[in-house]
């Protein structure tokens, strides 16, 4: 029997939609390679219950069945990708508002050697 996931709720409709899109992007991988429920289940080590609930959008299945599901299907790096800092417009932003408007020079002391 599934467990009950708090964070189901707490989805909003875009977030939900993404996972959605997300089901369906890797059964269309499944079916594109050939494969039954059964089979792709069997190399991910899981049942074929899981993975028809990860194809079919189910927010409350677990990150290691994805990735478990990614790695079979040969795109396990992607995920890799996913939230990359380099690709956060809004912390790059953020960062970027917060550097100082002006630079100075450190002051040197006597005595201080510099190389």
């Amino acid at each position: 029997m599934a467990r009950n996931s708090l964070g189901k709720e707490g989805l909003t409709l875009s977030a939900y939609q993404a996972i959605k899109v997300l089901g369906n992007n890797i059964q269309t991988a499944r079916k594109r390679r050939g494969w039954t429920l059964e089979e792709m289940a069997g190399s991910m080590l899981v049942t074929r219950k899981t993975l028809s609930r990860l194809e079919s959008g189910d927010p409350a299945v677990g990150l290691s069945v994805l990735a478990a599901a990614l790695h079979v299907l040969g795109v396990v790096n992607d995920l890799q990708s996913v939230a990359a800092p380099e690709d956060d417009t809004v912390g790059l932003f953020s960062e970027k508002q917060r550097l100082p408007q002006r630079v100075r020079k450190k002051l040197h002391h006597k005595g201080e050697l510099d190389f």
